[in-house]
């Protein structure tokens, strides 16, 4: 009975370790930097994917860590960021200048397309990874013939899972097509009216349905954001983020390249008015970066790394607060949407420890699945022989109980 006992201390000390083991290695602070990546938010996970290490240049090189996400369910401060490595799934994608949106049935399935593929790895042009099991794979898909342009270009989804892909290059077009990610089947649409060829420019789906295209490259350059819009036009830009505001009334953009040096690096459009203008703005306003991507999550604008900046200066994720129209705030620290509503008392301001137990498990199937299964298979056999050991041993035996297409109208500006 000793043997018995200390035998299973040990091979759960042992499994404990391993498990202590893959989530220390998943953690990153300091991962490398990174342009032209995606960035798309599933359940409470921002998903970084792929982008090549500033400068740009010919000669690219990719970031260490080419998946990674930022748990956004708990609070934390930008000053000091937990990223979860998972470079290690097989079959990660490795490419700069995609695109990428969530969809599928459960609408937790990210859809990559396009992008110029990186370390000789030939990349099909739509890879999924479902987020519920983390695998990746390359979904056959019927309907039209796919996109031509695949670099450089801007996502738009609707609430239908449908995955709009306008323009890039190269060559540079502007065809619109939707990819039905619920049915994952192509659509072209009628390039009638539609905006002129570009990428590099960005792209948000309204409440009312439309897509609105703004600024960008074109064969001769850069494009104005001053089509169909007036009020305090933005300077000519590409490679710049938008989003949509918290009203959904409004149109946030940031940063950009241009070929001048940005005097303001934030302008929101009304899209009722079809109006732009320089809104208020508070705190540490950072200095302005390009291929970079942002999303809202909750009351911020997150921004994830680009290039034109100096970590010595500011942080790889941004954060806006955007929850009063009428006064934006650079800030550090991130409040989840769950804690918004609630008081801010000490108590409610830590993370719940069930659920942060919880995505700590998660992360250990995740990142270390070899190691967790053969790890697992160990213990089970290893405690099953150890049982069947004693047992046999004994003159009797014990029983031990056991315990669920809509049409769309372009907008540009």
């Amino acid at each position: 009975m000793i043997f018995l006992n200390n035998s299973l201390i040990y091979i759960i000390a042992f499994g404990a370790f391993l498990q202590l083991l893959v989530e220390v290695k998943s953690q990153i602070s300091n991962p490398d930097l990174r342009y032209a990546h995606t960035a798309t938010l599933i359940d409470d996970k921002i998903y970084i994917l792929g982008g090549a290490v500033p400068p740009r240049a010919d000669n690219v090189i990719l970031p260490k860590e080419s998946f990674l996400y930022l748990d956004v369910s708990t609070p934390f401060s930008t000053n000091n960021v937990n990223y979860i490595d998972i470079s290690n799934i097989n079959g990660v994608p490795l490419s700069r200048y995609s695109i990428a949106v969530k969809g599928g049935a459960n609408n937790s399935t990210l859809f990559l397309y396009g992008g110029e593929s990186l370390g000789n790895q030939t990349k099909e042009l739509v890879n999924t990874f479902d987020a519920q099991h983390n695998i990746w794979s390359a979904p056959k898909i019927t309907g039209d013939p796919p996109p031509q342009g695949k670099n450089f270009m801007f996502p738009a989804i609707d609430y239908n899972g449908g995955f709009y892909t306008f323009g890039g290059s190269f060559p540079y077009v502007n065809d619109m097509h939707v990819l039905d990610t619920i049915n994952l089947s192509w659509k072209k649409f009628s390039s009638i009216g539609a905006p002129s060829v570009r990428d590099g420019y960005g792209a948000v789906f309204l409440p009312t349905k439309q897509i609105i295209y703004m600024g960008g490259f074109g064969p001769n350059g850069l494009l104005p954001l001053n089509e169909t819009t007036d009020g305090n036009i933005p300077t000519e830009r590409a490679a710049f983020s938008a989003v949509l505001g918290l009203d959904g009334q409004s149109v946030i953009i940031f940063g950009g390249d241009s070929a001048i040096p940005l005097v303001e690096k934030l302008y929101v459009l009304d899209v009722n008015k079809f109006k732009w203008s320089v809104p208020g703005i508070s705190g540490k306003i950072p200095a302005s970066r390009s291929f970079h991507r942002a999303l809202v999550v909750g009351n911020y604008m997150v921004v994830t790394f680009g290039t034109g900046y100096v970590r010595e200066n500011d942080n790889d994720i941004l954060l806006l607060d955007i929850s009063n129209k009428d006064g934006f705030v650079w800030t550090t620290s991130f409040v989840p949407p769950s804690l918004t509503s609630q008081s801010q008392s000490p108590t409610s301001q830590l993370p719940n420890q069930s659920s942060s137990h919880s995505n700590i498990n998660v992360i250990g199937v995740a990142i270390g699945v070899s190691i967790g299964v053969i790890g697992g298979i160990a213990l089970t056999v290893g405690g099953f022989f150890l049982y069947k050991q004693y047992k046999n041993r004994k003159e009797r035996s014990t029983a031990i109980p056991t315990p669920g297409n809509e049409r769309i109208n372009i907008k540009y500006a």
